[in-house]
């Protein structure tokens, strides 16, 4: 059943009040897909934050104009699938390129990073970032290494020391 224009007026602004939060867009080509594909694409990605659309061409340029993802319009062409991030990049990223590496139907168009526009190669440049937890881990880990060292040396003294004794007491036998 075709919308009304009311109808169309508020799906542009539900898509508008997405996008004036959102951290990363992602526009994709997906004809082939199957509708359980789509079923799963949209179970894989909620998983990761992302929130997946299908919206018709003019009703998403409309929604893009007045956002930082503006820029995007130009490469909207064709049956549309939106994704859009609000937190993690890479987790986006990630969950996106898993399942265009599986299923070759769904063809990543434009993506945008904090308005700016990437090339759709970078998709794979932000999937290796790491998720916010394994940024964490490493920082962590790296802070974790001075402190050992400096245990390490302040341990080395007083074994040092007692070897030291020893090795006197052991000559004086």
């Amino acid at each position: 059943m075709p919308l009304n224009l009311t109808q169309k007026q508020d799906l542009v602004k539900e898509m508008a009040a997405i996008l004036s939060d959102a951290e990363v867009v992602l526009t994709a080509d997906y004809s082939g897909l199957t509708s359980n594909e789509l079923n799963e694409l949209r179970k894989t990605t909620r998983e990761a934050g992302v929130f997946l659309k299908l919206v018709k061409n003019n009703m998403l340029k409309m929604a893009l104009k007045d956002s930082q993802f503006s820029s995007m319009s130009e490469n909207i062409s064709g049956p549309q699938l939106v994704a859009v991030g609000k937190e993690d990049a890479g987790k986006f990223a990630k969950s996106i390129k898993e399942f265009a590496d599986k299923h070759e139907n769904l063809k990543p168009k434009a993506i945008n990073y904090q308005g700016q526009d990437l090339d759709i190669s970078e998709l794979k440049k932000l999937a290796s970032l790491p998720t916010y937890e394994e940024a964490i881990s490493q920082l962590l880990s790296v802070m974790q290494g001075p402190i050992q060292k400096l245990m390490a040396t302040m341990q080395a003294v007083p074994s040092k020391l007692v070897r030291t004794v020893d090795a006197v007491k052991a000559s004086k036998n």
